[in-house]
């Protein structure tokens, strides 16, 4: 406890906003627990507060100021003094501006009006760099036993294994496996997608897929490559080179000898996409993968999806996506937690949260751990199509 109150002591807090009787409150509430704290009114007071030299372990500003605001402080403490944590306040919270701040490095965001336990929550939060509530809550089971041969709290076994192992484990201890749920009677397996055909008729009697056969015509006409590609086969063994590569390797092809018989050339027809956005839909209900995908097929963008967390890692493992659109609710996995698993196998891969129950807290515990941005359902095209636009225009940038 002597170990804790020192540290506070010793710990100098600058307090910025425009609101005189803002920053006095703030500064009561923090000297009663022991911080030291200075007094701002503006953003170019702060600066000069900053540029006596004096060093402080944490900056609170306040978004909307005259002139100059919070998230124009952050980016100048963020290039001139980056070691100094900032911590958003405001009066006017949104998830856009929660969204921001986080992107541009705030270490939380904290609405008006607060009460003093919360204000020393967050300050202590940084201070003592504890986790937000919102990976606390959707990343770890409730403590407590979870066998009475097993006598193991779950959040110790979560942390030596994962939070789904723990919420697998049956009386027996043995994890369950896992099954998929039933597709939804208008499930259409040929395109993987709601149809209106198989909700009417409950059967497609079309050897491919109509919406997909669409689809890619019109992703075609927004830009491709036509080529031929020289395919030789041996007459006397009527496979082709592809054909036998793609089941064994490159190199045992190479390696095949060829017969004393002419080989014959094979010429095929490669069409290929150009400059169209590959995005990746992961979301466990179909009708809200098939809206999307109508909202950006009509932007001429090639939309894939994914209907859990575990076929949507398997996907991105092995293809290149543009931007991955992330339900944040899956029955199999967390989208917060994706999130860092994607950004582990593809660094450079742009991912967004799309989620039902948008949240300040969960908008900024998703950018913190990676995620390119954040948008709550329901959507608009337009608003659809602004986001991803966006995103993309960003990463080119």
């Amino acid at each position: 406890m002597r170990q804790t109150q020192a540290f506070k002591e010793q710990s100098n807090i600058l307090v910025v906003d425009d609101e005189p009787t803002v920053c006095q409150s703030v500064e009561k509430i923090l000297r009663r627990k022991g911080y030291q704290v200075a007094q701002a009114l503006c953003v170019s007071a702060a600066l000069d507060t900053l540029e006596t030299g004096k060093s402080y372990d944490l900056i609170i500003a306040d978004l909307m100021m005259p002139q100059v605001g919070g998230i124009e402080l952050l980016k100048i403490v963020r290039d001139r003094w980056p070691n100094t944590p900032v911590l958003i306040i405001t009066g006017y919270a949104s998830i856009a501006s929660a969204v921001e701040a986080t992107r541009y490095g705030a270490v939380g965001y904290l609405p008006k009006p607060f009460t003093p336990e919360e204000l020393e929550k967050a300050v202590q939060g940084v201070l003592d760099g504890v986790p937000s509530e919102a990976s606390d809550a959707e990343g770890m089971p409730p403590a407590g036993p979870i066998d009475v041969d097993m006598p193991f709290d779950g959040r110790e076994v979560a942390m030596a294994t994962s939070p789904k192992y723990v919420e697998h484990l049956t009386r027996s201890d043995v994890p369950l496996i896992e099954q998929r749920p039933l597709p939804a009677p208008d499930y259409c397996s040929k395109g993987q997608r709601a149809c209106k055909r198989m909700a009417k008729q409950g059967m497609c009697k079309q050897s491919e897929c109509p919406l997909i056969a669409a689809e890619h015509k019109k992703a075609a006409k927004a830009g491709v490559v036509v080529s031929m590609i020289a395919d030789p086969i041996d007459v006397d063994m009527p496979f082709s080179r592809t054909e036998v590569a793609s089941m064994t390797s490159e190199a045992y092809v190479n390696a095949l000898g060829r017969s004393d018989l002419p080989v014959a050339g094979f010429w095929r027809s490669e069409v290929r996409a150009s400059a169209v956005p590959k995005v990746l839909v992961v979301d466990d209900e179909p009708v809200v993968v098939n809206s999307i995908r109508k909202m950006l097929v009509r932007k001429a963008f090639q939309v894939e999806e994914a209907f859990s967390g575990k076929e949507a890692l398997s996907r991105i493992a092995s293809e290149t996506f543009d931007l991955v659109l992330l339900d944040m609710r899956l029955p199999d996995a967390n989208g917060l937690e994706l999130v860092s698993d994607i950004r582990k196998r593809k660094p450079n891969m742009r991912v967004v949260i799309v989620t039902g129950y948008a949240s300040i807290d969960t908008a900024v515990e998703a950018i913190k751990r990676g995620a390119n941005d954040y948008m709550a359902k329901p959507f608009t095209p337009e608003e659809l199509y602004s986001m991803t636009s966006r995103v993309l225009k960003r990463a080119v940038a």
